[in-house]
């Protein structure tokens, strides 16, 4: 079995659409069995969504999605609306299959993911920043993360985060008792060896928006899981860890990457 594996697409962004839909072309002469789309595809316009997830209509295999927070900025008031209505009418219109909902199943092989989140866990704790930065997501006077404009989901990251692990957790036990081997797809970073490399105090600031160390603590407890992939970062990272293959997409707003491994 053929998987090919790509993030953060952001199609939209500037003149990416051509971009987009030439890596999109790359990807369906592959002719990949499973191909899975591991957050940020589109930001604000869900016909963008649309759009981008055409592109993939000649893909003849499995077609697989993930959310990402860019998928829930909104200039309306309710993220978690898009995230647990609105995305999965789209992509299931569109002819993918929504991880967020339901794990997927191909033979003996499963594939468990989620938007997963960030709870600050990944922040520099030899620098005395107050915590009230990391939930306003803002450095006054030099840096702002921009979820904290865009994304509004009546809960505070940490609850959101808790939401979710606790979504993967149970997805990965229900899948567990049915395949032999389990594919792992998380927006959000969940190994602090995936993180984007840090030179500077911003760096290490935004590394607390990163992703959740409990991610990654609830998908090493399942023994089947043998690959993991995020995105997020926009920076490529690969590492072993305790046998399982982990592996940071690396796709930025007009770089695109994906990986592909047969099972």
């Amino acid at each position: 079995m053929k998987i090919i594996i790509t993030a953060d697409l952001h199609y939209g962004v500037g003149n990416n659409p051509k971009i987009v839909a030439s890596f999109a072309k790359r990807i369906i002469r592959t002719r990949a069995d499973v191909l899975i789309l591991v957050g940020d595809t589109f930001a604000f316009d869900t016909q963008l969504l649309v759009e981008c997830l055409q592109l993939f209509v000649p893909f003849k295999g499995d077609k697989l999605f993930v959310a990402g927070n860019h998928d829930l900025w909104t200039r309306g008031t309710d993220s978690l609306k898009i995230y647990e209505k609105t995305l999965p009418r789209i992509t299931k219109q569109c002819g993918f299959h929504s991880l967020d909902e339901k794990p997927f199943i191909k033979g003996k092989v499963g594939f468990v993911g989620n938007i997963g989140w960030y709870d600050y866990s990944f922040k520099d704790k030899n620098r005395p920043i107050p915590p009230q930065y990391y939930s306003s997501k803002q450095w006054p006077g030099v840096v702002s993360w921009n979820d904290g404009l865009y994304v509004h989901l009546g809960m505070s990251d940490n609850a959101f985060t808790q939401r979710v692990n606790r979504k993967l957790k149970r997805h990965l036990a229900l899948i567990s008792k049915q395949v032999n081997t389990i594919i792992c797809a998380v927006h959000h970073v969940p190994f602090r060896q995936l993180l984007r490399t840090s030179h500077t105090s911003v760096d290490k600031f935004l590394a607390a928006f990163s992703g959740s160390i409990e991610t990654g603590t609830i998908i090493r407890s399942f023994p089947k899981v043998t690959y993991v992939f995020c995105g997020h970062t926009h920076q490529k990272k690969r590492a072993i860890i305790n046998g399982v293959t982990a592996i940071n997409i690396g796709s930025d707003y007009l770089r695109k990457r994906f990986e592909v491994i047969e099972i």
